[in-house]
């Protein structure tokens, strides 16, 4: 049982560590789904779940192999591999043409995903070398395009999934804290005063009442996880990541993308007016007004978020990140505060 929070240190190792997959292993992945060997395969920057490589085939060009060595709840390829279909099937977001899910744990013990390289340019090397009307016609497709993907049916297999929807913040929030015992034991050793006071004001959290939509939420929206080109006017011809696509308030979408680092005022590629053009442009493409978030609704979405991050780093490393005291403090105070606002209505 770990009893200490991790150091930063711990988790760039958590990022480095990789399994170690062999050109047999995915030549015969290759092989099951009708492709030619590998003629050359190359890492990619890849987050705490993936191994992503860049595998150019001997005779069926190149294609992305993305291959999931954690798991975390709410975060899969089989989720990516579902809402992909999804959109296949409408043809109105530009979404891969083709892509292969192999979950047999052969010939690789992991979740893996093949999927065809497409044209176009990263959106965030686009952003960064763009003039400032660029950036904003940008910022207005990302926003056209998330629009578009809110306005579809969300699959209903990805509805069962309810860690996006606030309608199911407490059993989300319980999930995650009491799902993994061994989780429980470390906080508890390592944060008794903590842990104790959360209990307190999550055994008698109050019933809210909700406003927000429920939309077909993409999950991780913005120019790093798209394609564009610029071959006379400029569009987004490729969008990708869906791992975390679900059910849930459309105000998480949007957050995401107006939360990315370029978006922020500190950033060395900021461009204002970029989030204006976005918001503008989502807006006029969904069609309905904005039902903005409640102030209890926004502390139950920062509650599920902070609970969320420390599971996430427990899943992938049975660490305990070190912000795990300022996360743990801020789902209390935000608990607290829906308490005295029930109370004060």
């Amino acid at each position: 049982m770990e009893t200490r929070l991790a150091s930063m240190e711990d988790i760039r190792a958590l990022s480095r560590d990789k399994p170690d997959v062999s050109r047999a292993q995915i030549d015969a992945l290759l092989e099951k789904h009708g492709f030619s060997a590998s003629g050359s395969i190359q890492p990619l920057e890849g987050n705490f779940t993936n191994l992503t490589l860049d595998v150019e085939t001997r005779t069926h060009g190149r294609i992305f192999l993305k291959i999931q060595f954690r798991r975390s709840r709410g975060f899969s390829l089989k989720t990516e591999f579902i809402a992909v279909r999804a959109l296949q099937a409408v043809d109105c977001v530009p979404v891969s043409g083709s892509l292969l899910f192999d979950g047999d744990g052969e010939p690789l013990p992991f979740e893996c995903l093949l999927i065809p390289q497409e044209p176009g340019e990263p959106g965030i090397g686009f952003y960064r070398g763009a003039s400032r009307s660029m950036r904003l016609r940008l910022g207005a497709l990302l926003g056209e395009t998330l629009a578009r993907v809110h306005s579809l049916t969300c699959p209903e297999v990805l509805r069962t999934e309810s860690t996006r929807d606030l309608a199911s913040w407490n059993t989300t929030v319980r999930d995650a804290l009491f799902g993994d015992a061994a989780l429980v034991s470390s906080i508890e050793a390592t944060l008794p005063g903590l842990w104790d006071r959360l209990l307190a004001v999550l055994d008698t959290a109050p019933e809210v009442r909700l406003t927000g939509r429920n939309v077909f939420l993409w999950g991780e929206p913005g120019l790093h996880n798209v394609l564009v080109e610029n071959g006379g006017s400029l569009r987004i011809a490729n969008v990708h990541d869906f791992q975390s696509a679900g059910w849930g308030t459309q105000l998480r979408d949007l957050q995401q993308v107006e939360g990315e680092t370029l978006a922020r005022p500190d950033s060395d590629c900021y461009e204002p007016g970029y989030v204006e053009a976005f918001r503008s442009s989502y807006l006029a493409a969904i069609g309905k007004p904005l039902v903005p978030l409640s102030p209890d609704e926004e502390k139950l979405l920062e509650i599920v978020k902070n609970i969320r991050v420390i599971r996430f780093f427990w899943d992938c490393g049975r660490l305990l990140h070190p912000r795990t005291p300022d996360f743990l403090r801020a789902a209390m105070s935000n608990l607290e505060r829906l308490h005295d606002a029930i109370a004060e209505g």
